[in-house]
């Protein structure tokens, strides 16, 4: 019988959870796509998201929020077609990160360390989505939608904003309702950006931005 998903302590003999968690997640497992929920006193959630866990929980874990966590991960389905999805970053552990959680949701990622080589790749590539930040030096983020919004052939890309900033209200007027959604980084949660990153990818979706 195949399981639908795997809840998986940290702490176990033999052979420790980070170590499984590696191996399921390994291309050619027949587990490899179930979704992986860390419970664990050693609840390390960057690891976990690289390793490629659904979400990571620190014991002790209400029943609450236990079952929500364990919900979200179900619901999680496959990308339905090809995808491709930019990644536009230039802080290395947060690109590590992201791709990591793309991976299962993206068929390809490209990635791009500043705003002037992620300008030059949604416009050859014409990916499906842009991951954005919008703290880079020389050309933000904010130049960035600005410079794909205002260009017919990137227009119709979806944004989702992952930063470490702080949302003003002058920032939302200048996003000017071109994001789909803006995740904090120091709050990032993989079940919750792949629920964004799924929507955003969902064929003939209404993708209403924020």
């Amino acid at each position: 019988m195949q399981p639908r998903l795997i809840v998986l302590d940290v702490l176990l003999p033999g052979m420790d959870g980070w170590a499984l968690l590696s191996r399921v997640k390994q291309a050619g497992s027949a587990w490899s796509d179930l979704p992986v929920v860390i419970v664990s006193i050693v609840a390390d959630a960057r690891k976990g998201m690289l390793l490629g866990a659904a979400q990571v929980l620190q014991k002790p874990v209400g029943r609450d929020e236990l079952v929500a966590a364990l919900e979200r991960a179900c619901a999680h389905k496959p990308s339905p077609r090809e995808s491709k999805v930019l990644v536009v970053d230039d802080d290395p552990h947060s690109v590590e990160l992201l791709t990591a959680s793309l991976a299962g949701a993206a068929t390809t990622v490209l990635l791009a360390k500043d705003g002037v080589h992620g300008i030059e790749l949604a416009r050859r590539e014409q990916p499906d989505l842009v991951v954005l930040d919008l703290l880079m030096p020389e050309v933000s983020g904010f130049d960035v939608i600005e410079a794909l919004k205002t260009d017919a052939a990137t227009a119709s890309i979806p944004v989702i904003i992952v930063t470490s900033k702080d949302i003003t209200h002058e920032d939302r007027q200048r996003l000017d309702g071109h994001a789909m959604t803006v995740v904090d980084k120091s709050a990032f949660s993989r079940d919750r950006f792949l629920d964004d990153v799924r929507r955003a990818l969902r064929p003939g979706l209404n993708k209403e931005a924020l």
